[in-house]
């Protein structure tokens, strides 16, 4: 993608008119953000939009979002069909819909790829939330994701949703994230993206405004990720990071300001991204999990720190879980880590159950277990490993086995045909299905380490 990872496929290089616009925005840009953006955004040309039939209604005080589907059978669909979409889409809106829009309703939408369309765009009431008032209070994302067919989300399509929500967040609306069916009568948008609603993993978290950072020692790119609240793939493109992301003590990283389309500003800018916690030493005992800052408990993360978070406590006496403990954080997860700090010591609003620093290093939760991403070229070079056999076992456990024998530590097609089914459990489809791993299906299927 780039450094500017917001142009379309379709953008015309070679027209100087529209070099002179981006040579503008870039330079505009780059005095607002010293990191770069981190968001994939298509713009009303970049998909081929019509114009709108009358002018919008300014939207003001916005509570937040709502979420939505489309509804409909969804069979998934390339990246390269999903400009295609969104015209059709606005078409049945404008010309065929009961309610006669006059653009398409939505304001923006979110591919299965991670992008976002921009519809109605900021500023401007949507009209997909049932009424007037309903318009008035949120703005409407558009998931594409059906009734039937494919009915859940990509990962891809998750972080996409995180990056609308920031976006229209750094433009003024408040913090709600609801979904359609909140306030109204109907079952969008369906129950799977409606559960990620009410779980609040959709919620894209605390917002850094970018700059760089200094890689320290054992520091590694998941565990800057965690920092800053941007998603790994975005400090890749922005760094033009290779495979496999090994990172250098004194290096700079680009930081990226999350829901940031390019040529645009938030609301406020610093030249150096603002840490949730304070600067953190390295582990003495490298088998130990860094604390990764607060900010990331309170994004609700699903992670296998959390499960190991979990065991911990439970074996220091502190388990307030029901079932589990899980990946995914709960409000267990919480009243268990209270327990804990009480048993520190702490007391009032030092035991709220959110994890601090001092609390977290005393817990001394052990580092994963799972065999870190190698990166796609590993695979690609045909390699004879035990991990191949490993990841095997693992897609053979999850359902997805297409092995007539095996498997064994030899890369083969069986390996990327099994993958690929992988891939697919996941919610992917065409090229993010191609049955080579890629870091969030391999982080996913939490492959144990050889």
């Amino acid at each position: 993608m780039g450094q500017f990872s917001f142009l379309s496929p379709k953008t015309n290089l070679g027209n100087p008119s529209t070099m002179l616009r981006l040579t503008t925005l870039a330079l505009s840009f780059s005095s607002f953000f010293p990191g770069g953006a981190s968001m994939y955004f298509e713009s009303r040309s970049d998909w081929g939009a019509r114009p709108p039939k009358e002018a919008y209604t300014p939207i003001t005080n916005p509570k937040g979002v709502k979420v939505h589907y489309l509804g409909e059978l969804f069979v998934g669909i390339e990246h390269s069909q999903c400009a295609q979409k969104m015209r059709s889409t606005q078409d049945y809106h404008m010309d065929k819909s009961p309610e006669n829009y006059f653009d398409i309703a939505y304001s923006v939408a979110v591919c299965q790829h991670g992008y976002v369309f921009d519809g109605r765009g900021a500023g401007h009431r949507s009209g997909a939330n049932g009424n007037v008032e309903l318009n008035a209070n949120h703005y409407a994302v558009l998931a594409f994701l059906g009734n039937t067919g494919v009915t859940q989300p990509s990962q891809s399509q998750i972080t996409g949703i995180q990056d609308a929500i920031a976006y229209f967040r750094r433009k003024g609306a408040g913090n709600e994230i609801k979904g359609h069916r909140d306030g109204y009568s109907t079952n969008c948008p369906g129950g799977a993206l409606y559960n990620l609603v009410k779980d609040g993993t959709l919620d894209p978290g605390k917002l850094y405004d970018g700059g760089t950072h200094t890689v320290g020692v054992g520091e590694t790119l998941k565990g800057i990720s965690l920092k800053f609240n941007v998603p790994e793939r975005y400090i890749i493109d922005v760094n033009k990071l290779k495979a496999p992301y090994a990172l250098i003590v004194g290096d700079k990283l680009k930081i990226p300001a999350r829901g940031v389309p390019l040529g645009s500003a938030p609301p406020t800018t610093t030249s150096k991204p603002t840490d949730p916690t304070p600067p953190t030493t390295p582990p003495t005992t490298p088998n130990r999990e860094p604390f990764p800052g607060t900010a990331w408990f309170k994004s609700k993360p699903n992670s296998p720190i959390i499960t190991a978070m979990g065991k911990r406590l439970v074996a220091e006496g502190c388990s307030k879980y029901v079932e589990g403990p899980g990946a995914q954080w709960s409000d267990a997860d919480l009243a268990s880590y209270k327990e804990w700090q009480k048993k520190l010591g702490f007391s009032g609003s030092d035991a709220d159950g959110w994890p601090g620093k001092t609390s977290w290093d005393k817990l001394a939760v052990p580092t994963g277990q799972y065999a870190t991403f190698p990166g796609v070229a590993f695979f690609k070079s045909n390699p004879n490993s035990p991990i191949i056999t490993a990841m095997g076992k693992r897609l053979v456990a999850e359902g997805c086995s297409k092995y007539v024998e095996g498997p064994s530590p030899q890369w083969s097609s069986a390996d990327k045909a099994s993958y690929a089914e992988w891939q697919k459990k996941l919610g992917f489809s065409g090229s993010d299905a191609d049955g080579w791993p890629g870091q969030v299906s391999w982080d996913k299927l939490k492959v144990p380490k050889v």
